[in-house]
């Protein structure tokens, strides 16, 4: 009789632990082995935005084994095509947005509805902005920029990545702040403005640290936008705004980076995205290279991201309206 009972209890056992297997499976189908997640890059290849959005990409399946991740580049819009490109996708958390301040830009510019159709996954971290010039230029330091512009209004080129990308409502703010002395001109991305001032075509240029970093053999820094001093030691000795004699120059000093997907995307697949990024965020890898770059930890994930991002989208509203760039009830 007891060894009739003990069969019984092994088989319950057995068919429970098939049962919850099934189960397990059932509730953890995302992602599906069959399927790709993609992130779109909203800025063109080999710029700042790119390169973190393919070292992410490399964390994540390193940490996941989960190697159908790929990195799509869709451009144009000022970041708004690929912004929309994720918004109009299914919204099923396989299509996903390298998010940053240039989506916020664009949203308040009426290039795309932004983070307004978005749930936010991941914020990420915070890359300062420099002004930089090719290194044979006439211009060595701000200083030489701006006295140049005020005597010769409208010759001077000051280039950013799009005119609602964030380097594009520094260029304004910029140009604003000191009475219009600039020819601002946008380009499609880091990726365009690099070979513009590199090449001679634009005279100044607002660039990410690693833009910047990536090409110090060609490119002199004149100053540096964030608060303090740079943590990359080739930049221990850029001057900030204040110390290159314009203290009352009040720009965005960086450019912030997250992943975004459209909005109501499932709460299974939410979860699995946002704890696979926070490992790949804080792997040993990723964490060199944002080091090695100099980018800022700014890590949240889900609804602590959600209220990090409501209140940068708080700070840069009077920004984009005394730029002239805000559009709707964004203006208002």
């Amino acid at each position: 009789m007891k060894r009739i009972i003990a069969l019984a209890l092994v088989a319950l056992l057995a068919i429970g632990a098939t049962f919850a297997q099934g189960l397990q499976e059932e509730t953890q189908s995302f992602p599906d082995p069959e399927k790709t997640i993609t992130i779109i890059c909203p800025q063109g290849a080999g710029g700042g935005t790119d390169t973190q959005t393919r070292q992410l990409v490399e964390a994540m399946k390193a940490v996941s084994g989960f190697n159908n991740i790929i990195v799509d580049n869709i451009t144009g819009g000022s970041t708004g095509i690929g912004t929309n490109y994720v918004i109009d996708s299914e919204n099923d958390g396989y299509t996903l947005l390298m998010y940053g301040t240039y989506v916020i830009c664009g949203t308040m510019t009426g290039f795309t509805d932004g983070f307004e159709k978005m749930d936010m996954i991941c914020g990420l971290d915070l890359e300062p902005f420099m002004i930089a010039v090719n290194k044979n230029s006439q211009f060595k330091s701000l200083k030489d920029v701006v006295e140049y512009a005020k005597a010769n209004p409208g010759t001077v080129t000051l280039g950013n990545a799009g005119a609602t990308a964030t380097t594009g409502v520094v260029a304004y703010g910029l140009n604003v702040a000191l009475d219009n002395i600039f020819n601002v001109v946008s380009f499609k991305g880091g990726a365009e403005l690099i070979p513009a001032v590199l090449g001679g075509h634009c005279d100044v240029g607002i660039f990410s640290q690693s833009e910047v970093l990536a090409n110090l053999d060609q490119m002199l820094p004149i100053a540096f936008l964030g608060d303090g001093h740079s943590l990359i030691t080739e930049f221990a000795k850029v001057p900030t705004l204040s110390e290159a004699g314009y203290p009352d120059l009040k720009v965005p000093g960086g450019c912030f980076r997250g992943i975004t997907a459209a909005k109501d995307t499932p709460e299974e697949a939410k979860v699995w995205l946002a704890d696979t990024i926070e490992k790949a965020f804080y792997s040993e890898s990723f964490q060199s290279w944002l080091q090695k770059n100099g980018i800022l930890n700014q890590f949240t994930k889900l609804y602590e991201f959600e209220a990090f991002n409501n209140d940068l989208v708080e700070t840069m509203k009077p920004i984009l309206k005394a730029t002239g760039l805000a559009k709707g009830k964004y203006a208002e």
